[in-house]
């Protein structure tokens, strides 16, 4: 469990740093994701899964994960496009953090036994 606890702080940590580094330098224009995506554009969405791509184990190798097994991915730009394509085609229209809130993904790799306690914990979390 406490190797759980400790995998998701670290992301979130790593989540933190990663959009401080990326939008706090000035480097690039800020953008408000909780706009519609005909409001956002493609390229900037790209471009932040770019950079994202090139930089995430530079963060992972600092983080205090070294001993969980886990695995990562950052979504391509091919399914994200079929992603904003999908989305852009419906009627209601939906924040971009709402619709690519998974554009970084991490799998824990768990002992069966510690489902159930995993479990519990976050359904305490979320009451």
């Amino acid at each position: 469990m406490e190797k759980t606890e400790r995998l998701i702080r670290e992301i979130n940590q790593i989540h933190a740093q990663y959009s401080t580094d990326y939008f706090e330098t000035g480097k690039v224009e800020k953008v408000n994701l909780s706009r519609t995506l005909a409001n956002v554009p493609t390229a900037h969405i790209l471009s932040y899964r770019l950079n994202l791509h090139e930089a995430i184990n530079d963060y992972l190798f600092f983080a205090d994960i070294k001993d969980i097994h886990f695995y990562y991915r950052v979504k391509t730009a091919e399914r994200i496009f079929d992603k904003i394509n999908r989305y852009l085609a419906r009627q209601n229209q939906y924040p971009v953090n709402n619709i690519l809130n998974d554009i970084f993904g991490a799998r824990g790799i768990l002992p069966s036994e510690c489902i159930g306690e995993i479990f519990n914990a976050f359904g305490r979390i979320q009451r």
